[in-house]
């Protein structure tokens, strides 16, 4: 589960069609960062599913603790179970592009687009896992949340998912800002029920949705 050049491209903020019709120099820095970075991966994902025990007041009870939100109480209020998920992959990567920055600035920024897209691709395994899964019990499935979407404060978002599902077998802790150390990592919450809708796609959520360059390549390569 490796990243293509195109992918790395855009997420450095590139077109590729237009970076090979330019022989731009980004091309040959998308190719180094994968190369240099692929042997860096060490993907991992923790994953747990949750009876939903009650909604109330924009609140789903789950487990030992809670989600919510209006983001939450959006999507998830018909749920019958909720899928929890954090992935990461891993601390090496991103330390390789930040000891390789003061010599190979560009290395070091294509380094970071080669794991934000890594992420990435694990996330879409992990949700369409969750989605094949919902499809053979013939239920459907939400699309995914993750703390920070408008509706879902990345404070409040996290501290509910790390207070459900252990994240010490991923090696991921949270800051004290709730940020996830690795950096590259990502966590999400998946509703699945009879009853469930899968509204939208998760770009609809994002603050940036309005002003995003590159949200309909994204849309596309999710869909």
């Amino acid at each position: 589960m490796c990243p293509d050049v195109d992918m790395v491209l855009r997420t450095l903020g590139a077109h590729p069609e237009l970076v090979r019709r330019r022989r731009s120099s980004a091309l040959g820095v998308a190719e180094q960062a994968i190369a240099a970075g692929r042997s860096l991966l060490a993907p991992v994902v923790v994953t747990e599913r949750f009876q939903v025990r009650e909604f109330r007041h924009e609140r789903l009870r789950v487990g030992h603790g809670h989600l919510s939100g209006p983001l939450v109480a959006e999507h998830l209020h018909a749920a019958r179970c909720v899928v929890l998920a954090i992935c990461s992959i891993g601390p090496a990567l991103e330390e390789a592009a930040s000891q390789c920055f003061a010599e190979d600035p560009a290395l070091a920024l294509g380094l970071d687009a080669f794991g934000s897209a890594a992420v990435d691709l694990l996330g879409q395994a992990m949700c369409q896992m969750v989605d094949e899964r919902a499809n053979a019990e013939g239920e459907r499935t939400t699309v995914p949340l993750s703390p920070g979407l408008v509706g879902w404060p990345v404070a409040s978002g996290q501290r509910q998912i790390f207070a459900l599902l252990d994240a010490g077998p991923a090696g991921v802790r949270l800051t004290d800002g709730y940020m996830m150390l690795p950096k590259k990592s990502t966590s999400m919450a998946i509703g699945v029920g009879a009853n469930v809708e899968h509204a939208g796609d998760s770009c609809d959520y994002c603050s940036m949705a309005a002003t995003c360059r590159y949200r309909e390549e994204h849309i596309s390569h999710h869909g």
